[in-house]
């Protein structure tokens, strides 16, 4: 198990945006994972208006924080409002596809990328998880009480962004803003020490 830190400072350049945070940028360069590609985290203020491309990826767009406007245009796309209480909470972006993207208040808002053929179309979603509704990317949320835990298996590649809250896995002590990183194969215990809330995203 790897702990990747968050980097509150760090800053990228968007077109036609400018400077905005990205404290979180995980890409296989960091973990070696060979399918799941990346796990990045924007701060978006509201009024900004983000452009970007699924190139030849599948895409998870998941609002941690705040509320987002997101358009995708292409063969399969969709018009869609994502919060992380809904109505919908994650948007999938096959490959070939471009976005429009318009956070509505300030917004902490992930994407996970993998590689795909372009088989499963755009869809918005508003469940918790979304096994099986992609091509290989898959996300669960998870609320986990103080004093309880979770425990995370690695048959595939994993990354474990911990959104609120502190815990042990594996002895080791993490807090909010860092990801756990597991390779096919490995497992983790995750216990609580405060209520958790957890994005975990596999491929």
């Amino acid at each position: 198990m790897q702990i990747i830190d968050a980097d509150p400072t760090r800053m990228i350049d968007l077109p036609g945006v400018g400077p905005c945070p990205r404290p979180v940028d995980i890409d296989q360069g960091v973990t070696g994972f060979t399918v799941l590609k990346s796990l990045r985290i924007y701060r978006f203020r509201p009024g900004a208006v983000i452009e970007g491309e699924s190139e030849i990826d599948e895409v998870f767009v998941l609002p941690v924080a705040g509320e987002i406007a997101l358009a995708i245009r292409g063969a399969h796309g969709l018009e869609a409002t994502l919060s992380p209480d809904g109505p919908a909470r994650a948007a999938y972006m096959t490959p070939d596809h471009a976005y429009r993207l318009t956070p509505r208040s300030e917004a902490l808002v992930a994407y996970a990328r993998a590689a795909a053929s372009g088989c499963v179309a755009s869809q918005a979603m508003d469940g918790a998880q979304s096994e099986g509704l992609a091509e290989h990317l898959a996300y669960a949320w998870h609320e986990v009480a103080a004093g309880d835990e979770i425990r995370l298996a690695g048959e595939r590649e994993t990354l474990c962004y911990l959104a609120e809250g502190t815990a042990v896995a594996d002895g080791a002590r993490v807090q909010a803003g860092q990801t756990l990183a597991l390779k096919r194969g490995q497992a983790a215990r995750v216990a609580a020490e405060t209520r958790l809330r957890l994005l975990v995203v596999r491929a």
